[in-house]
């Protein structure tokens, strides 16, 4: 699996209610109630943390319970 399409099933488990990809330019996209196009990940995970803060809360949650296990 190459990192990019890594990158994107992360972001989808992220964000189940948005439809994100990689176009054929390489632009990153995400789309939801709206389209976020970005150069970069980390620049469309920037725009969906704002377009989308239950979901992003909702993941930092899902996510400190796996650190925290896997820290004990």
């Amino acid at each position: 699996m190459s990192a990019r399409a890594l990158l994107t099933a992360v972001l989808r488990d992220l964000y189940p209610q948005w439809d994100v990809h990689v176009d054929n330019r390489g632009i990153w996209r995400a789309t939801g109630p709206i389209l976020i196009s970005a150069s970069s990940a980390e620049t469309l995970l920037d725009a969906l943390t704002t377009a989308a803060p239950d979901d992003t809360r909702e993941a930092a949650d899902r996510y400190s319970v796996i650190v925290c296990r896997a820290a004990t």
